[in-house]
């Protein structure tokens, strides 16, 4: 190799580490063993694996989200639904998974995140997407389920079908009535919030989402956001949750409506969104978050000068994670020793605060 490629290559590998060698210096939260073992029994290549939308597998991991989320002695509902797969035009069924612990109030925040995965034709197990954001939703219910009730309660939903067109967050909104949305005081969404370079907290996008061709009730509101984003400066290292910087067509610390987030803030309902990526890579549609690390393993050639690919017009793989061969436990672990459950940790950290203290929380972001 020349050496100038050699050099190139050299300072990839130190800049696609750094982050993972900062955490891992960290004390571990309590529940991040707890919560790799609900991710090995999702994603693990001895768990459920593969958990693709309407088929068995999706079914089967229901069923364990379910049966857990009832050992914490949380009151659970199983919301079963057909629809039209957009992309192959099938009839199917699937299922969202709901635990609830109650406050005094009867309004409660939501902590959603989808079990279905796709891509398992490349490899793909979906350990970041997005087995790993239910496995810290579900020890964030078992600590939950522990505490003394307070002023405002947790709804827990475990989402099916988000990769076929977020249906199963959608047909949560549309079976919820009017006096359910005013309940809910806001929805936090987990979707990829490990495995990727850096650590995100976003808020709606300031433009309306589609919303179903509805966009009256629409809430672009960034207060809880802005909680979420305190705790995180208050509690974690420096620099360690960013909010992403804007890019066109998207403000600062804004996102899309491509998860589950997405029906909520059509109902009018502020959102905060997790989400582990990189959006200082020049991607293939340039700085937009779809390309997760500069890792040289993830590059046909990564140019850390323009923080984007060599050769744009050879450029194969992008520094992708999400709906690849990538997303699995064991490829993550060789090519980011210790990451894993270094993020795991940092996002429990933040929502354990939230929710330990949501009565504080709730609090201050309606002072906004």
């Amino acid at each position: 190799m020349p050496l100038l490629k050699r050099a190139a290559f050299a300072l990839c590998v130190v800049f696609s580490t750094n982050f993972v060698s900062a955490q891992e210096a960290l004390p571990l939260d309590p529940l991040t063993a707890e919560t790799s073992h609900y991710l090995q029994m999702l994603a693990g290549e001895q768990g459920i694996g593969v958990r693709k939308a309407g088929l068995e597998s999706e079914v089967k991991a229901a069923d364990y989200i379910q049966e857990t989320f009832a050992g914490f002695g949380l009151d659970v509902t199983r919301q079963s639904f057909d629809y039209i797969n957009r992309r192959t035009k099938e009839a199917q069924s699937s299922q969202n998974i709901i635990a609830y612990k109650p406050g005094t109030s009867g309004k409660s925040v939501i902590l959603g995140a989808h079990y279905d995965s796709t891509s398992e034709q490349l490899g793909s197990l979906g350990a970041v997407d997005n087995a790993a954001s239910v496995a810290v939703m579900m020890s964030i219910a078992k600590m939950v389920s522990q505490l003394e009730q307070q002023e405002y309660g947790v709804t827990f939903i475990a989402f099916g079908a988000e990769e076929v067109g977020l249906v199963g967050a959608y047909e949560f909104v549309e079976q919820a009535s009017d006096q359910d949305i005013a309940n809910y005081l806001g929805m936090i969404n987990l979707d990829g919030i490990v495995g990727s370079d850096k650590l995100y907290i976003h808020s709606a996008h300031s433009t309306p989402y589609t919303c179903q061709d509805d966009t009256s009730n629409y809430a672009f509101d960034p207060s809880l956001r802005e909680q979420l984003y305190k705790i995180a400066t208050d509690l974690t290292p420096t620099d360690t949750f960013e909010i992403h910087p804007g890019f066109e067509g998207y403000p600062k610390g804004e996102t899309g409506g491509w998860s589950d987030h997405a029906p909520f803030a059509c109902a009018g309902i502020p959102i905060g969104n997790f989400e582990s990526t990189n959006f200082e890579i020049n991607g293939q549609s340039g700085r937009d978050g779809y390309s997760q690390s500069v890792h040289p393993a993830l590059w046909t050639c990564f140019d850390p000068e323009t923080m984007g690919a060599c050769d744009r017009e050879k450029e194969e793989k992008w520094g992708k994670i999400w709906h690849t061969g990538n997303d699995r436990l064991d490829v993550l672990s060789e090519l980011f020793p210790g990451r894993i459950p270094s993020q795991l940790s940092l996002n429990l950290i933040v929502l354990r605060d939230f929710f330990t203290h949501i009565d504080k929380h709730v609090a201050q972001m309606q002072e906004k």
